[in-house]
Formats: structure tokens, sequence, C-alpha cells
């Protein structure tokens, strides 16, 4: 029974043997954090973690982001068809090649007794959850990276029940106490731009990232959005929204958004215009392009700016 809580004096506090938790994804993944990527149903999340994942198994780089070294993986993936993830890791494999043996595991709910995995938010599913990471650790001799792929389909949680999702919560604080490492996929929020439900569930979170497609569908790549509705531990010049692709080969790229390549075709229309006719106004410009004046005069200052 706890009888009074541990309290030390702060240079005492700062003496301890307290390990500084090193980066797994260099600029946005440590170790020893809880992170949360959400977006629509079937809008990248998936697609985006497993970028994650090839570099985190492999010590690769990914956009931004760089993995120093090779770091254990597993991916429970609570939803698709068991050849769902062969289909969509064959891309990396071609390219990157395969990670070290027992460096990224899959668990998949259809591969399980009776085709379940017990509800993360139960005792029973944690613990076998924890027993997996704990093998898997004696394997590599590195605590593994975890993903929970996606929070709905491994949980029965009321969604908007703070105290329904708590012991889903604790849950993953213990593990990060163990110096486990958890990246949670989750549905986006309509009312909200956080993950969808309760507003607790990321109280404990380090990174919460949002995805969401960024054009048209039928392109050839598929181009998302990624901005951050939480960041902590991170400076605030790595935290800027940005754009990237995925050409289905295995390779992330930045990219410029749909609204940017817009304005630089406006802005290509608009000294061709300008050419042609010096004189003419923002306001005949504006009719011409079917756009506002204030948009013309925004344009015309970017380019004034160059």
């Amino acid at each position: 029974e706890i009888t009074e809580l541990v309290a030390h004096d702060l240079m005492q506090y700062r003496s301890l043997d307290i390990k500084k938790p090193l980066w797994i994804l260099e600029k946005i993944i440590k170790e020893r954090t809880i992170n949360f990527l959400f977006g629509e149903k079937g809008k990248g999340k998936t697609e985006f973690a497993l970028g994650f994942l090839f570099a985190i198994s492999k010590g690769l780089p990914f956009l931004n982001y760089k993995a120093e070294y090779c770091h254990p993986c597993t991916w429970i993936d609570g939803e698709m068809d068991p050849y769902d993830a062969i289909e969509r890791t064959t891309p990396y494999i071609d390219t990157f090649g395969p990670p070290p043996k027992n460096y990224l595991q899959i668990i998949n709910f259809a591969l399980q007794k009776d085709q379940v995995i017990p509800d993360i938010k139960d005792e029973l599913g944690q613990e076998l959850i924890l027993k997996h990471l704990k093998k898997q650790e004696l394997m590599t001799g590195k605590k593994p990276f975890l993903v929970l792929d996606n929070l709905r389909s491994l949980s029965n949680y009321i969604e908007n029940d703070a105290d329904s999702y708590r012991p889903i919560g604790v849950w993953l604080k213990n593990l990060r106490g163990l110096g486990y490492t958890i990246l949670v996929i989750d549905h986006t929020g309509k009312a909200a731009p956080g993950p969808r439900g309760t507003s607790s569930k990321t109280d404990w979170a380090n990174v919460c990232l949002k995805i969401e497609p960024d054009g048209p569908a039928g392109q050839k790549f598929m181009k998302v959005k990624l901005s951050f509705d939480k960041a902590r531990g991170l400076k605030p010049d790595e935290t800027g929204d940005y754009v990237c692709a995925y050409d289905f080969q295995g390779n992330w790229r930045l990219a410029s958004s749909s609204k940017e390549l817009e304005d630089q075709e406006y802005i290509k229309q608009i000294k061709q215009l300008m050419e042609h006719e010096p004189k003419i106004t923002q306001k005949a410009i504006a009719d011409k392009l079917d756009i506002s004046v204030g948009k013309v005069n925004k344009l015309i200052k970017q380019m004034n700016s160059k």
C-alpha cells in the first residue's frame, strides 16, 4: 500500500540516473513516448505508418526524418485482410530489401485464435501484447516500437467517454514507463481537429499527427498533407505543415501542395496578362481568371517578393 509520494529536491532529481531518450526517428519520434497518427478512413494512415515502420526497422531516412539505427517494430493490424500486408509491404521490400530478422513483426487479427485479438482495454489483451513485446525484445536486444492499427479496430471502448478510454490510456502510459514507444493509429474527429472521441486520449501523448488527402482523387501518386495537433518535445521549426507523396514503389518524397501548384499556375497566367497588357488593373485580372481581387493582390506581392 502506498503511504506517501516520493519527492526529490530539484538538484537531487537532476542527479538521478534518468536516461535521456534517443530519437527512434529523428525530429519526430523519441524513445519512451506515446504518439498518434489520425485521419479519415482510407486516406493513407496505414500507408504512412508503413513508411515509418520500414525506416525505423531498417535505419533509413524517411522524408525529413532519419532513423540512426535499426530498431525492432511490431505492427498490430486489427482490421485488414492478411494478404493486404503482403501487398503493401512488397514495394518497400523490392526497393529497400527486407528488415533484419525479427525487426518487423506483424500480428494480424485474422491469424489469431477465433480471429480475435482480445480488446486492448481489458487486461488479457494488454498482457498478451506486453508478452509479445518482451519476447521480441529478447530476440533483438532492444525494446520494440509498437504500432496499434487502429484504435477502434482493437477496442470497443466508448469513444466519447473518457472513463471508458482510461484503461487504454493508463496501459499505454505504463508501456511507456517500461521503456516502450507507441504509435496509435486513430480516426479523426468531425467536430474537433484531434482524434475522434474524448480529447483525454491524447493527454499522455508527445506527438499527434493529422493526415489528410491533398488534391483530387485519381492522382498518379498518393498525396497527403501532414499537420501537428500536438508536438511535445519538438522544436517550433520542426512542426510546420507539409505535403508529401507516395509512389506505391516504397518511395515517399516531399511535394508541393495542390494550393501551391494552383497558385503557381495563377502567377504564370498573371505574368502573361501583365506582359500582354502592361496597364491592366487587378480588377481586370481577377475578372479574366475568375478569382478575387484580394487573391490577385496577394499573388502579385508574391511575384514581386521573388
